[in-house]
């Protein structure tokens, strides 16, 4: 992959997250990665990396079984960073989800 690094991987800390970042560029498709991340609770201390096969999801794209993480931990995430417009989509779209569920039980 070292032909697609835009940026080489590296730890980087901000005052909410820490993770190692990088990315790629694949046929003109930004890659980000991230690796090991850290989110720092509300007393100020750092959670342990999140283990992400709890939260892995597969889905099938053009024939490609790919994994992903489920949009609920997303949108937890994404409330924890205070990142509210994106959680607020999240949010918006699962309820959405939900009331297809609903109505096809």
């Amino acid at each position: 992959m070292a032909e697609h690094i835009s940026k080489p991987v590296r730890f980087l800390s901000s005052d909410r997250i820490r993770s190692h970042f990088g990315a790629l560029e694949i046929e003109g498709i930004p890659v980000g990665i991230m690796g090991d991340m850290q989110k720092r609770g509300p007393d100020g201390s750092w959670e342990d990396p999140v283990d992400l096969e709890c939260y892995k999801q597969w889905v099938n794209v053009d024939g490609m079984h790919v994994p992903v993480l489920s949009l609920e931990y997303e949108y937890r995430a994404y409330l924890q960073l205070g990142r509210t417009e994106q959680a607020d989509m999240l949010r918006r779209w699962l309820q959405g989800q939900s009331a297809i569920r609903n109505d096809a039980t």
